[in-house]
């Protein structure tokens, strides 16, 4: 809407409110810790800035608007008086008025207003001039503690005088419109929102983190004197400038010229970005016309700024934040060109090129957003800012980059060096031995993620709990270490041990046992893998559990290999059976996928080193089969493979578990030898301890098949909560019941139980239904996210998962228990139909309200009477109620009974006495001591 319509609308608004009878007065009570005038305020518009403060006290004929009546946003450039009488009925030492700004979002350094000028009249006398708003200097401020903050003291108030308040307002320099939204505040409550809600914790962080990297790389250029270095330390400053007004660093004392300082730095980051970008790639030299275009691009954006800055110095320019402008369509063709740049980057051979156009686009997107968010054509779907976030991406993605830059261009220079030193045969003889080793750590670095993970995890961790320069691992961690680094040995001794076993060397260490029990858990542990891969697998143990001999460590490494093997050749939504089967005399197991098989040429060579089926080359490293071919002649077995192209695969393996049939040269017996299927069981049970009942931390119940996974889930989560274990879902619902965990984080693929047959029981049940329940999966599927929710997961995680983000999921899950109980309070302990519980949970406390209502005048009434009567233990009641409000059964018990005190006294409904002993208080000093702490006040002095 146009200057002249908003003048019209204001016009009308004023005629409908003309005053006709005379300003009312309004007491100000320190009982009441927050005053709101906006229904008393008068509010005058002087377009011409004529009018004085003896003119507005004076006049009883102006039109006028009510304050509690005005336009969402003032007119941009007008000046308006403010006019309200005050009473004060105590001394208000420490009060303050406070102009409340009410618009939450904007950048800090477009915050305030302009300038606020604040008379107090006692009849025709002045009393005080104060001043505040952000282009006053700070010691011209009345309020002194934030710039951001419009705030003027009341000290010098009279009591039981009548005091006219004249307040003249105007808008700031940046064109933030005026505001009033006036309150009176006592020292316990000087702020209407929480200290500078502007500063977004995301542009802090990323402020900083762009500051320490523009340090780091003005010292480069400092000391190599690169010129991408150069552009890129200037295009971090510009950056970092930027966040630091946006988050209210820089604006300070601000003057008529913040706009344009703001103007000049927020767009530097763009001409800058493209002067970056050519010393980058090195367009100038690999793409003159690309070059000149990205030059050109850069110019015209500095043209742009120059020709705006001198337009507003020299032309008065009249600067509207809440309207959108020209600057924004322009904004829009430099994306369009930058868009258009940076996928001619990306096309590009040069890896530079592609690295820089990737980061471009990253660039060009989140901008492209952020402008249609500020012209008000989209809202993201994200509380983040577009512009921060593209920022960030860009700084880290370029970080890298400059990184990646310097080590390519010295590796070049080193490999130059070496061209011109070696002859063509040993230039040969390199380039043989470079492909043979990027073949063969390409072909086995799939088998290392794993483990490796499971390393780096526990030591990341760690290195975010250092202190005083020391990194120390818990002892849970530093076994998931210890364990999975046995595991990369044991990767690298299956190399060895493939030519330990072609001579011969090699023997077989048998211990006796039940080979079910140790074969299960080898097969389990593959269900979250192929639950990751959207892969069915499907798991039969036939016949009786028998006992036999057999080596723990080379049965686990054949099982393992072919299982492995099965599912990375099998596509998602494909399966895989397994079948084990257990005689008198040996084992046979069975694997069957539905992958696209293996051609009849390559059937006779799978089982070679280092083979691998046309097409499968970045699957497998070429030992796994190899090695289990082996290992089950080692053991005089037999292994069969079947395989039919678009149809699958299917390998039998045949071993003997008695003496008899065991090759007697190649075995010994080990009777202290103890399983690494038990070892797992001991790690595992040594984590499992029963948490304390009087923990001030909160408990949370982790359920997960995986022991590695599960102790680390344990590490992220300790010092934060008390850990309970469940190795499967019917364990966890069974530990749900008996503890009511305050949250659990859960698998989804397990056995007897899985996930959302999990959160399905817990959520039926009223003893568990208000436990938080996050689901950890590696399903990322929008579909596979609906059915969690469905089931009544509180959030769905896939995996692998931040802890971080894990942290601060469970702390905002049980941050919804807190606002309900404040919400429950607010209402004096009265139920209200919009609580944000399930229908069990709302039910429940309902049940309990009315419990204790019934048994309100009973004195012995205790929290085991009423634990019976809702049908829960002492311990259940005590930490569903916990859960649910955040306080005790006992403390809940107290304030009902003080609420229906604090009514019945209020409608005077019998003596204190009587009021006491009716709401179940036997001791009156007692029943006065608490009612004085929850109302500050005792019961017989009770405000009228």
């Amino acid at each position: 809407m146009g200057k002249r319509g908003k003048s019209f609308i204001l016009g009308i608004c004023f005629l409908l409110t003309a005053s006709i009878s005379g300003q009312k007065i309004y007491e100000i009570d320190t009982l009441y810790p927050v005053h709101s005038l906006d229904h008393v305020l008068q509010v005058f518009p002087d377009s011409l800035d004529v009018f004085t403060p003896e003119q507005i006290i004076k006049d009883s004929t102006s039109l006028y608007l009510k304050g509690d009546q005005l336009p969402q946003y003032l007119q941009v450039g007008t000046t308006y008086w403010g006019r309200l009488n005050l009473k004060a009925k105590q001394s208000l030492a420490g009060w303050t008025l406070h102009l409340q700004d009410r618009m939450i979002g904007p950048p800090a350094w477009a915050k305030s207003n302009g300038k606020v000028d604040v008379f107090g009249y006692l009849g025709d006398s002045l009393l005080f001039h104060r001043k505040t708003g952000v282009e006053y200097a700070k010691k011209e401020r009345n309020y002194k503690k934030n710039w951001a903050i419009n705030a003027v003291y009341l000290n010098d108030i009279p009591v039981d005088e009548r005091i006219s308040l004249i307040l003249k307002v105007q808008g700031n320099a940046l064109g933030y419109p005026s505001y009033f939204n006036l309150t009176a505040r006592s020292p316990n409550q000087p702020f209407y929102h929480e200290f500078n809600q502007f500063h977004a914790s995301f542009n802090i962080f990323l402020f900083g983190v762009t500051f320490i990297i523009f340090l780091y790389h003005l010292l480069q250029f400092l000391y190599l004197k690169e010129k991408v270095t150069f552009w890129f330390g200037l295009w971090l400053l510009f950056c970092a400038t930027t966040q630091g007004m946006t988050v209210g660093l820089m604006p300070g004392n601000a003057t008529p010229l913040r706009y344009v300082f703001w103007f000049m730095i927020a767009h530097g980051m763009f001409y800058t970005f493209w002067f970056f970008g050519r010393a980058f790639v090195d367009s100038q030299t690999k793409y003159p016309r690309l070059d000149a275009i990205m030059k050109w691009l850069a110019i015209g954006v500095m043209f742009i700024v120059v020709l705006t800055v001198l337009y507003i110095l020299f032309f008065d320019a009249e600067i509207f934040f809440t309207a959108v402008g020209f600057h924004y369509a322009v904004l829009m063709v430099y994306f369009g060109f930058s868009f258009l740049i940076s996928i001619n980057l990306v096309l590009k051979k040069d890896h530079f090129a592609r690295y820089f156009g990737i980061g471009s686009l990253v660039g060009c997107l989140a901008f492209f957003v952020g402008t249609l968010w500020s012209m008000r054509i989209i809202r993201p779907p994200f509380s983040l800012d577009p512009f921060a976030m593209g920022i960030f991406m860009q700084v880290i993605l370029y970080s890298f980059g400059i990184a990646y830059r310097r080590q390519t261009l010295a590796k070049q220079a080193q490999l130059e060096r070496i061209l011109a030193e070696r002859s063509n045969a040993e230039m040969r003889r390199m380039k043989d031995l470079d492909t043979l080793k990027s073949r063969f750590f390409t072909n086995i670095s799939h088998e290392l993620r794993t483990p490796l993970t499971l390393i780096q995890g526990p030591i990341e961790q760690a290195s975010k709990r250092q202190s005083g320069g020391r990194i120390q691992l818990r002892p849970k961690d530093f076994n998931i270490v210890q364990r999975n680094s046995k595991r990369l040995q044991n990767l690298v001794d299956e190399l060895l041990e493939l030519s330990s076993l072609e001579t011969g060397k090699v023997r077989l260490s048998l211990t006796y046992g039940n080979l079910i029990s140790i074969i299960k858990p080898m097969v389990y542990s593959f269900e979250s893998m192929a639950e990751s891969m959207g892969i069915t697998l499907k798991i039969d143990f036939q016949g009786k559990e028998k006992e036999g001999y057999f080596d723990a460590g080379r049965l686990e490494k054949i099982i393992s290999n072919l299982l492995s093997n099965a599912l990375k050749y099998t596509p998602n939504g494909g399966g895989v059976t397994v079948k084990v089967d257990v005689n008198d005399e040996e084992l046979e197991c069975s694997i069957k996928d539905t992958g696209r098989g293996i051609d009849k040429e390559d059937l006779p060579h799978v089982f070679d080193r280092f083979y691998r089926v046309e097409g499968s080359e970045e699957k497998g490293s070429g030992i796994g089969l190899a090695l289990t071919k082996e290992l089950v002649q080692l053991h005089q077995g037999r292994l069969d493979l079947k395989s039919e192209l678009g149809v699958g695969t299917t390998i039998n393996v045949r071993l003997p578990i008695t003496l008899e049939k065991l090759p007697s040269a190649h075995y010994k017996k080990d009777r202290n030898d103890t399983l690494d299927a038990k070892k797992e069981v001991f790690i595992e049970n040594e984590a499992e301890k029963v948490v304390p009942e009087d923990s001030n931390l909160p408990m949370a119940l982790v359920v997960e098949d995986n022991a590695d996974l599960r102790t680390f889930i344990a590490t992220i989560i300790s010092t934060e909560y008390h850990v309970l274990f469940a190795n499967h879902g019917q364990e966890g619902v069974s530990k749900a019941l008996e503890y009511i965990p305050d949250i659990i984080v859960s698998d989804v693929m397990m056995p007897n139980m899985n996930g959302f047959e999990l959160c399905h029981e817990l959520k039926s049940n009223i003893k568990t239904s208000h436990i938080p329940v996050i689901l950890l999966t590696a399903k990322a599927g929008q579909n596979n996210k609906m059915e969690g929710l469905q089931y009544g997961a509180d959030v769905y995680l896939t995996k692998p998962f931040d802890a971080d983000e894990l942290l601060l999921r469970m702390k905002n899950l049980r941050a919804v228990q807190e606002r309900l109980w404040q919400k429950i309070k607010s209402t004096d302990g009265i139920l209200v139909d919009n609580l944000e519980l399930t229908s069990l949970d709302d039910d429940f406390i309902k049940k309990v309200f009315q419990t204790i209502e019934e048994h309100l005048e009973d004195s012995d009434f205790t929290v085991e009477l009423m634990a019976r009567e809702v049908g829960f233990s002492r311990g259940q009641l005590h930490r569903k109620i916990k859960a649910i409000l955040d306080i005790g059964p006992n403390q809940l018990i107290t304030d009902v009974r003080l609420n229906k005190a604090h009514e019945f006294l209020k409608k005077k409904a019998g003596s204190v006495s009587e009021i006491a002993y009716g709401v179940g208080f036997s001791n009156l000093s007692y029943f006065s001591k608490r009612f004085r702490e929850k109302f500050g006040f005792a019961p017989s002095e009770l405000p009228t």
